[in-house]
C-alpha cells in the first residue's frame, strides 16, 4: 500500500496542474472573446457612423456619403483586420506558452519516475531511461520551436498583408481626391 501512496500523489499532482493550466487557457479564451467583441462593435460603430446619407445636394455626394471613402474604408478594414490579428497572435502566443510549460513540467515528471524505476530496475534500465529521457526531452523541445516558429510565421504575414494594403490605401486616396476635385 505504501508503494501506491507516492502514485497517487503524482497522480493528483498531475490533475492539479492540468486544471489550473485549463483554467488559464480558458481565461485567456474569454479575455480574447471579451477583446474580439469590443473590436467588432467599435468597427459596427464605425461603419455606422460613416453611413449618414445627407437630405439634400447632388447625387455625387449622397452616393459618397452611403459608400463612405474609399480609401477611409480601406483603410478602416486594414485596421480592423490588422487589430483581429493581433488579438489572435497574442492568444496563440499566450496558450502555446502554457502548452510548452505544461509539456516540460511533464517531462521533468516523467523522467524522475524513470529515473525511481530504473534504479530498482534490472541491469541496463539506466541507460534505457536516459535515452527515453533525451528523446522526451528532443520532442518538448521541438514542440516548443514549433510553436514560437508559428507564432513569428503569423506576425510575419500579418506586417506583409499590412505593408500590402498600405500602397492601395494610398492609390485610393489619391483617386478620391481626384474625383473630389473634379466634381467640385
Amino acid at each position: 500500500m505504501n508503494s501506491i501512496t507516492p502514485l497517487h500523489e503524482k497522480i493528483s499532482e498531475v490533475v492539479t496542474a492540468n486544471g489550473d493550466a485549463f483554467n488559464a487557457i480558458v481565461h485567456i479564451a474569454l479575455d480574447t472573446s471579451e477583446q474580439l467583441f469590443a473590436l467588432n462593435m467599435n468597427a459596427l460603430r464605425s461603419y455606422k457612423a460613416g453611413i449618414a446619407v445627407p437630405k439634400s445636394g447632388n447625387l455625387l455626394e449622397q452616393l459618397t456619403a452611403q459608400s463612405g471613402s474609399p480609401a477611409r474604408s480601406l483603410e478602416l478594414a486594414s485596421d480592423y483586420l490588422r487589430n483581429f490579428s493581433g488579438i489572435c497572435i497574442k492568444s496563440q502566443v499566450e496558450i502555446g506558452q502554457i502548452t510548452v510549460e505544461r509539456s516540460n513540467e511533464l517531462a521533468e515528471a516523467i523522467g524522475a519516475l524513470l529515473d525511481t524505476m530504473a534504479k530498482s530496475g534490472p541491469t541496463g534500465s539506466v541507460e534505457a531511461v536516459e535515452q527515453i529521457k533525451s528523446t522526451l526531452s528532443s520532442a518538448t523541445e521541438a514542440y516548443e520551436r514549433m510553436i514560437n516558429a508559428s507564432a513569428e510565421i503569423a506576425e510575419r504575414s500579418l506586417a506583409a498583408a499590412d505593408d500590402a494594403v498600405q500602397p492601395m490605401i494610398a492609390a485610393a486616396s489619391t483617386t478620391e481626391k481626384k474625383v473630389m476635385k473634379k466634381a467640385a
